[in-house]
């Protein structure tokens, strides 16, 4: 099932595509053709990214496929990648299942171009997962852009050149034309006019050996105001002035001399700035550069103009968020540069350290009209928490600043709201296993963060694994997190009542506003699944009034959502139906990933609660079906395990069975059906917000006594209508006394008739 997205992630070109019209055509052909998995190689710096980009365009335009970008540079790990994979993709994952299971099953029966770029150093896993794709997937095609091929059956390798050097008798070269183009864009309008001119230009286009990376650089410095001949001059120490012939060397030498070049041109700060920012992942701010990049040698203040300088040597590059980037043979560069300083440690610390603070004030104020925007912010950055948990993996010492960072990103929900769980299950889960057994708030919070996350999939024996040992850990202490794990266990595995008081307990034990605002949120769950009217209805107007005055807008659809539960339970489900669409209509809104799930299922529930009291629902009864299925297949799709939550369970199996009873089995289940076949979300959506019940005017009645009339018009008798609407017989009895006297019938044949006049 989609998440509802555009059906391509491909960025818009943004220069124009020298030289590669011939290598376009093929690559295009052969993935349009028998080939579904099509490698690019080549050396680093000859536009291989750039060239995949084009073909996929290419691709899109002659076949409605969906096309997937997946960018693995910032990937260490195969498990990374498989993640990667998933989210370019746009699958929903809440499940704890491998991400290779959930990738195929979702896969299996869609048309897709996927584009893995920068395989090299995952070449292994990920020609394991295109292995596994072409069997499973026979959909999925792939392109990929890799230093060497994937070495898999059925690859095709096309080998990506550097650009042409010889433009014939009567033209320039490719290289060349890319070379004179870039320094026009730059700033320089150069005319090869004299021989001079021409022969420094041709040794300078020999010495790039046609690498279009390479061919940028020394553009840069021709925009710059270099001339030819001394941009020549400096590249290799005058060696290659004094042969006046081109060496015979390899791409990635000429791609590392020129870093190189570039490097020592750089004054000795803008090169301790450029070495330090290479431990950023998907792009930094300026915020976080000062942060991370200043100490021995460069001032905070410094920052900002150095930057300014390695941007107009395009060794970094600005992008229209605001945010800065390099490309990854210039990251990779600078990888080096700083490990030769002898800095690595200290700046991957400092990062960290940066990302660790970061993570705590998300975790401090998100509860305010701020929430969406950190927790867009918070995926903005997720590239850079993930480098930084990798640094926190590669010792004891720092596993329990990790498990900190995750446990603040946990209390900002990031996980639930861009669809993490199942990556921040495993992180917790390998954080874990390295730090010291102690109890330590970091240990204690992120063994409860797991355990809230393990009860949310439905996984009840790693929830209870991750309980046991938080209560080893404190004792018979009251921490927080600890009692609200507690209640969340009572609540939706062993169905009990007395969640709420625990859960209440943890209200009173949090000591952030945000923390007790989450509480609050579950514990009006829990009174609403579990408490009386008058109990659900405080617990849940108290956490709705929280959220609403705290201005947190996710906060305030699922405090909607909660409080839909108390009517539903209590006998007024058309409100519920109000309750539970105006919480689905904000979080559709904000593209969140979890709560419009479960406020497509709970539509589902109060609509046939309505249709089971009220008459003029017949014609919406296998609209409720459908979005029964619906409901059950975004579930599924996404990997939610309902069967582990016992309430919802409950409210799920009530709903069908009120279905059931008055369409039969045959029509439910082909309803039932044709909803689990939708596969785009806003078509979900629609379908949760569509069916309207139209209520029975039934003039000079009550709502009880509206309720007891169309149950009684239904055949219900008496001792049935007291139970479905927790009356006594008595009280039904004097209620249709009075619903007699008020309509003018004589009898409950006369009441029906009656009933059906006036819906």
């Amino acid at each position: 099932m989609t998440t509802g997205r555009t059906r391509t992630g491909l960025p818009a070109p943004v220069t124009e595509l020298v030289g590669r019209d011939a290598l376009v055509a093929e690559t295009t052909g052969h993935v349009l053709g028998p080939d579904r998995v099509v490698t690019l190689a080549g050396p680093g710096g000859v536009g291989k990214t750039v060239l995949a980009l084009e073909v996929a365009r290419q691709c899109r335009d002659r076949r409605p496929w969906t096309v997937a970008v997946a960018r693995l540079g910032d990937a260490t790990r195969a498990e990374e990648l498989h993640r990667a994979v998933v989210h370019a993709v746009g699958i929903t994952d809440q499940s704890s299942a491998d991400p290779v299971d959930v990738l195929v099953d979702q896969l299996r029966d869609r048309e897709l171009l996927l584009v893995l770029d920068n395989c090299e150093h995952l070449a292994e896993a990920a020609g394991d997962l295109c292995a596994v794709l072409l069997e499973e997937a026979p959909g999925v095609r792939v392109l990929a852009t890799s230093r060497h091929h994937l070495g898999i059956a059925g690859e095709r390798t096309v080998v990506v050149p550097p650009l042409s050097l010889d433009g014939g008798s009567d033209e320039i070269s490719d290289a060349m034309r890319l070379l004179l183009r870039r320094a026009e864009s730059a700033g320089r309008h150069i005319t090869p006019s004299t021989p001079a001119t021409r022969d420094a230009l041709a040794e300078l286009v020999e010495w790039s050996s046609g690498l279009p990376l390479v061919l940028e650089l020394i553009a840069v410095r021709l925009g710059g105001g270099m001339a030819p001949r001394d941009v020549l001059d400096r590249l290799d120490g005058g060696r290659l002035l004094a042969t006046r012939t081109r060496r015979v060397r390899s791409h990635h030498r000429t791609l590392e001399q020129t870093l190189d070049w570039s490097y020592a041109l750089c004054s000795p700060e803008q090169q301790r700035l450029l070495a330090r920012v290479s431990v950023f992942a998907g792009g930094f701010t300026l915020h976080a550069a000062e942060q991370v990049c200043a100490g021995d040698g460069i001032a905070e203040h410094e920052v900002m103009d150095l930057l300014a300088d390695l941007v107009a040597r395009s060794l970094v590059d600005t992008g229209h968020d605001g945010r800065y980037h390099q490309l990854q043979p210039i990251r990779e560069h600078g990888r080096r540069r700083l490990a030769a300083l002898g800095e690595q440690d200290r700046v991957r610390d400092a990062h960290l350290g940066y990302f660790r603070a970061l993570a705590a004030r998300y975790a401090a104020d998100w509860y305010s009209p701020d929430e969406v925007t950190l927790l867009r912010a918070a995926h903005a950055e997720l590239p850079n928490f993930r480098a930084a948990l990798n640094h926190c993996a590669t010792a004891p010492d720092r596993a329990e600043l990790g498990l900190g960072l995750l446990t603040d990103l946990g209390r900002l929900r990031a996980q639930f709201f861009h669809a993490l769980l199942g990556e921040f299950r495993t992180w917790l889960s390998t954080l874990l296993d390295l730090a010291p057994v102690r109890p330590s708030p970091e240990r204690v919070g992120a063994t409860a963060t797991l355990g809230w996350i393990a009860l949310c999939q439905g996984s009840q024996d790693t929830a209870r694994a991750a309980l046991d040992h938080c209560r080893e850990l404190v004792g018979p202490a009251e921490v927080a997190p600890v009692v609200f794990l507690e209640g969340a266990w009572a609540m939706l595995v062993d169905d009990d009542p007395r969640g709420t008081a625990l859960l209440t307990r943890a209200v009173d034990l949090a000591d952030a506003p945000g923390d007790r605002g989450q509480f609050k949120l579950i514990r009006a769950l829990a009174a609403g699944f579990h408490g009386d009217e008058p109990t659900g209805t405080a617990a849940t107007e108290d956490c709705l009034a929280d959220a609403q005055a705290a201005g947190a807008a996710w906060a305030t659809s699922w405090a909607r959502w909660a409080c839909g539960l108390v009517p539903l339970r209590h006998g007024d489900p058309s409100k519920a139906v109000a309750w539970f669409r105006e919480s689905l209509e904000t979080q559709v809104g904000l593209r969140e990933q979890w709560g419009s799930t479960w406020s497509t299922e709970a539509i589902a529930w109060a609509l046939a609660a309505v249709a089971e009291r009220d008459t003029s629902a017949a014609g919406v009864l296998e609209s409720i079906a459908e979005l029964l299925g619906a409901a059950v297949g975004l579930q599924e799709a996404t990997g939610v395990a309902i069967g582990g939550l016992v309430p919802f369970r409950g409210q799920r199996e009530k709903a069908r069975e009120t279905v059931v009873a008055k369409l039969g089995e045959t029509r439910f289940q082909q309803a039932f059906e044709r909803g689990t076949a939708m596969d785009d979300r806003d078509e979900v959506y629609a379908l949760a917000l569509r069916p309207q019940i139209r209520r029975a005017a039934l003039p000079n009645l009550t709502t009880r006594q509206r309720e007891i009339a169309s149950l009684v018009a239904a055949g219900h008798p008496n001792h049935v209508i007291a139970t479905r609407l927790h009356l006594s017989v008595s009280t039904v009895e004097n209620h249709l006394t009075a619903i007699f006297t008020r309509t003018g019938v004589a009898n409950r044949v006369e009441l029906a008739a009656w009933i059906a006049r006036n819906t």
